[in-house]
């Protein structure tokens, strides 16, 4: 038995999909206007734009802007709707069909960008070669107001105004909750055979209660992670993982370069379940993601190329967070050559997420489907799994990792990994008390000292997406914190912290080390050549009104002659200018062009 994953989440479409076949075997046989033929759930739309005088049809357009307007009020109207609905565009009031000619990927971005719906859009093509697009749409969450900030739903045929109040009271009546939340008619009889199993072996890889977990039946094991009521049958997220899906959810692809051979094809994982395709996914990406054996002074156990908690994170935040509304799969792509990893996940961000708030906002699409995670100890119990990529990568030296919306919407993680950074890895190691070593934030105060060789509350606050008074509240966790006995940050001139002695002379010792770091833009500012001297004294003065020849050596660690000597040759090239004394310690520069303070 093949069931489609998600359980009763998908009975809607299933239920719409049908009738909008139902709707166009009537509608081509002829003899009905389109008004006769629609259902609550289903509308016909012809393109706006598409009448000319005396109604002559006009040749349709394939990016009309009139269109993805008139289209997406529409589709707010079906989302506010009980049970969703489609529109089938390309067919006139009269039962015409004349067509679409609306690029449907285009539809769709702009769709979602004018009410923050991406409906799942199909082609469908009439035995007399017509194409039509079909406008599939989920009921909402909440409420979708159209372009113009009204509240509209459908009554039988027509779309009436709604008002918030009577939306929520239909919607608590019929969801009572998260979708995925509810009760099904499957039972365990409903599951993958391996299913069970599946699970277990993933809780074999977390620690905590999963042992326990590991050995209860079938029955124990299910009730237990919440997906089995009390009554025998599965929640709609149970069905979601457990049963057998139709088609590959989870999509891998490996290649030697971007753009180059394939090294590992997509495997087809149609009849498995979700927790089976995820299990065997992990499988291949743990093969792809060879561990390292670092050589040198550091005692470290082995490590992989991209560490396995940001990787199963990466996989699990797509599974959870995605819009599973369209049919596509998650797309993940392994790079061989680089080492990194990009996870691409339908639908774009929800809940007021964006690209500069991912690491600081809470929000899941998916809530039972999130809480199973959680119970299964996949995932962290305070929602940070962000966080932890976050920390994983860059307390290794990598870059930390890029996740934003593309057009689709989609959402793309990508990882990039390697061979991680001594130097790095030599100051994460000596940070006191070392439970501070698991905090992501100062890991991020670590990684800007490293990389600017100063951190000001400012920089800080953007890159932990959060309010300044929030980053400063950081600085004060980095502040109880010391490297080989001092302290990991100490306060410069104005508002800048500079880096513990300790830090520069455990991130500089090995010279090997120290080229690698700088490869990969980090520690450039130590014993700085020119080009990178000068990039420092720019950066410090976008956040500070003056640098000195003290402050300059602070952090280059050059001597005060030799700082005096690179600050004065910045002034013969016109990048800065003298700001009063020229000798000594306290010598100071200002950016070129400003008046000298005195």
């Amino acid at each position: 038995m093949s069931i489609q994953p998600g359980g009763e989440i998908w009975e809607d479409r299933r239920r719409v999909s049908t009738a909008v076949d139902a709707v166009l075997l009537r509608l081509t046989a002829g003899g009905l206007t389109a008004d006769e033929v629609e259902t609550e759930g289903i509308d016909f739309k012809e393109e706006a734009g598409r009448r000319g005088r005396g109604g002559v049809v006009l040749p349709g357009e394939a990016r009309s802007q009139a269109v993805a307007a008139q289209l997406a009020d529409e589709v707010a109207c079906l989302a506010n709707t009980p049970g969703g609905g489609a529109l089938i565009v390309g067919v006139a009031d009269d039962g015409t069909v004349i067509g679409a000619a609306t690029e449907r990927d285009w539809l769709r971005q702009r769709i979602h960008e004018r009410v923050d719906v991406a409906p799942a859009v199909e082609e469908r093509w009439l035995p007399d070669g017509s194409r039509l697009l079909v406008v599939m749409v989920a009921e909402s969450r909440e409420p979708v107001e159209t372009t113009a900030g009204a509240l509209r739903w459908r009554v039988g045929s027509r779309s009436v105004p709604v008002d918030r109040s009577e939306w929520w009271a239909a919607r608590l009546r019929r969801m009572g909750g998260d979708l995925l939340a509810s009760s099904t008619h499957h039972t365990l009889a409903s599951l993958a055979p391996d299913s069970p199993a599946a699970l277990r072996r993933l809780l074999r890889t977390v620690g905590g209660t999963s042992a326990d977990l590991r050995a209860a039946s079938d029955r124990e094991l299910l009730t237990r992670l919440g997906v089995l009521l009390p009554d025998g049958h599965l929640t709609a997220a149970g069905v979601h993982v457990l049963c057998p899906a139709p088609r590959t959810v989870l999509e891998l692809v490996a290649l030697d370069v971007a753009g180059g051979d394939i090294i590992s094809p997509p495997p087809d994982l149609s009849g498995l379940s979700l927790i089976e395709q995820l299990v065997e996914i992990e499988t291949r990406l743990d093969v792809l993601d060879s561990t390292l054996v670092l050589h040198g002074g550091l005692r470290l156990e082995p490590v992989r190329q991209i560490p396995w908690l940001a990787v199963r994170e990466a996989v699990l935040n797509a599974i959870v967070h995605r819009d599973w509304m369209p049919a596509e799969p998650i797309h993940i792509r392994w790079i061989q050559a680089d080492a990194s990893l990009d996870v691409v996940s339908p639908g774009g961000f929800a809940g007021g997420v964006t690209a500069e708030s991912v690491l600081s906002s809470r929000y899941s699409r998916n809530p039972a489907l999130a809480d199973l995670a959680r119970a299964l100890g996949l995932v962290e119990r305070q929602g940070i799994g962000v966080d932890r990529m976050y920390r994983e990568l860059v307390a290794l030296g990598h870059r930390p990792p890029i996740i934003r919306e593309e057009p689709g919407p989609q959402v793309r993680t990508r990882l990039v990994g390697g061979v991680p950074l001594a130097a790095v890895m030599a100051v994460m190691a000596g940070i006191d008390p070392p439970v501070r070593r698991r905090d992501v934030r100062v890991t991020l105060v670590v990684h800007l000292l490293l990389r600017d060789g100063f951190v000001t509350p400012e920089s800080l606050a953007l890159m932990l997406q959060v309010p300044v008074d929030e980053a400063e509240e950081a600085l004060d966790a980095a502040m109880s914190c010391t490297v080989d006995a001092d302290q990991l940050i100490r306060q410069g001139s104005a508002n800048l912290w500079l880096s513990a002695r300790g830090v520069v002379a455990r991130a500089s010792t090995d010279q090997a080390a120290l080229v690698a770091a700088r490869r990969r833009g980090l520690l450039a500012w130590y014993r700085p050549d020119l080009a990178a001297a000068r990039r420092l004294v720019e950066a410090w003065l976008r956040a500070s009104d003056r640098i000195t020849t003290g402050d300059f050596a602070d952090v280059t660690t050059f001597t005060q002659q030799r700082s005096l000597q690179v600050l004065n040759r910045l002034v013969d090239d016109g990048i800065i200018a003298r700001g009063g004394s020229t000798r000594g310690r306290l010598a100071h520069f200002v950016a070129a062009g400003l008046c000298p303070v005195r």
